[in-house]
């Protein structure tokens, strides 16, 4: 019951502000995939949720489709290798996460 209503919550606050979201369970795993659409059709989010939490890879985007973000986690908690991205695709920022915790992070300036 506790796993429903937490994902109760977090599908409500994920279709908040006119964006959609769409939930498939590809292997009847219990893993859901999931996939957040603005209000005019762009994706936003896409990524794995496991009893209501995020799980596994998850990528940001901006309104152009651009990728702004990749993340990792393990359960609802931060775990692995994340990569931030500017404008121009390039990797800016790299942190890494173990158990929620940041155990590493670099920044990459780009000159012209």
């Amino acid at each position: 019951m506790k796993n429903l209503l937490t994902l109760t919550f977090l599908l409500i606050g994920l279709t908040s502000y006119s964006q959609s979201i769409s939930l498939e369970d590809w292997n009847n795993d219990g893993i859901l995939e999931c996939v957040k659409y603005s209000d005019n059709g762009s994706k936003l989010e896409e990524g794995y949720i496991l009893n209501g939490k995020y799980h596994g890879k998850w990528t940001t985007y901006d309104d152009y489709g651009n990728i702004k973000v990749i993340a990792n986690f393990n359960n609802g908690k931060r775990d692995g290798l994340w990569k931030f991205y500017n404008d121009s695709g390039k990797v800016t920022h790299k942190v890494t996460y173990v158990d929620n915790r940041r155990t590493s992070a670099s920044i990459t300036r780009y000159f012209e």
